[in-house]
């Protein structure tokens, strides 16, 4: 029996038993998304690079460690710190126990010999500083128009953040910088500076030769306890040193 031609308008439509393209691709594409998921999931943690964060925390706390254990050496051995001087370490609770031995004998004794520990050599060089040039008399510095100049001048050149002036209102920065007070006698009056930074100790008069100089050159002489030497401040002319200088000095009161 002979087949049955179909029509035209049969033979153009689709066969939808069969899978077109557009399937194969989509499935595809899920495998392609499951896989690539997968992957993510389980080396993701693995293939990503070490935060350079840890590193450095890591960096910092083999570093605490080591200092940490060269403390713990430092006071619980025995140890040569001078040998020309006959100097000694020793642990610090033996050193303690002596301290506490020669104080309950000699309770005065023992102040006396922490207080020369503790106090500066006798014999450090004093240090003179000339007037400045613009200065012929210290009494210039009385004028209460230069005074005020020069506190509206502290104010602007934020001078005030670092050299505390009142003692009811801290300088932050100075707190921890250690930076001068100007606050109680001091004007006049010896003091200890390092020449340089964490240089050698040398005494000098607190005056307008010395402010003249920490204001034009800071570097060159740090006060005692001080740990940075004085940031440069903005330009700053003789007149207007001369001003400060007379406020500064202005604030050096009889305790």
């Amino acid at each position: 029996m002979a087949k049955k031609k179909k029509s035209a308008k049969e033979s153009k439509q689709p066969d939808t038993l069969q899978p077109s393209w557009a399937a194969h691709e989509l499935c595809a594409l899920a495998l392609t998304l499951v896989l690539a998921l997968w992957v993510v999931v389980k080396y993701g943690k693995q293939t990503q690079p070490l935060p350079l964060n840890s590193v450095r925390a890591e960096e910092r706390a083999a570093k605490l460690a080591k200092l940490r254990a060269d403390d713990e050496k430092e006071l619980t051995s025995y140890g040569v710190t001078d040998a020309a001087l006959k100097r000694y370490r020793l642990p610090i609770a033996h050193a303690m126990n002596i301290v506490v031995e020669k104080g309950q004998a000699d309770p005065a004794g023992i102040s006396k010999e922490i207080a020369a520990r503790l106090a500066p050599p006798s014999d450090l060089k004093l240090v003179e500083h000339p007037l400045p040039d613009f200065l012929a008399d210290e009494s210039e510095l009385d004028d209460p128009s230069l005074i005020a100049q020069g506190k509206t001048l502290f104010l602007t050149k934020i001078c005030f953040t670092c050299h505390q002036t009142d003692p009811a209102v801290p300088a932050v920065a100075g707190q921890v910088l250690g930076a001068p007070k100007y606050i109680g006698d001091f004007w006049g009056k010896e003091t200890l500076v390092h020449k340089g930074f964490n240089g050698p100790l040398e005494r000098v008069v607190f005056g307008p030769g010395y402010f003249y100089e920490s204001v034009k050159t800071s570097t060159l002489r740090v006060a005692k306890g001080a740990l940075a030497p004085m940031p440069p401040p903005p330009p700053t002319t003789d007149a207007e040193i001369m001003a400060l200088m007379a406020y500064v000095r202005s604030l050096s009161k009889p305790e």
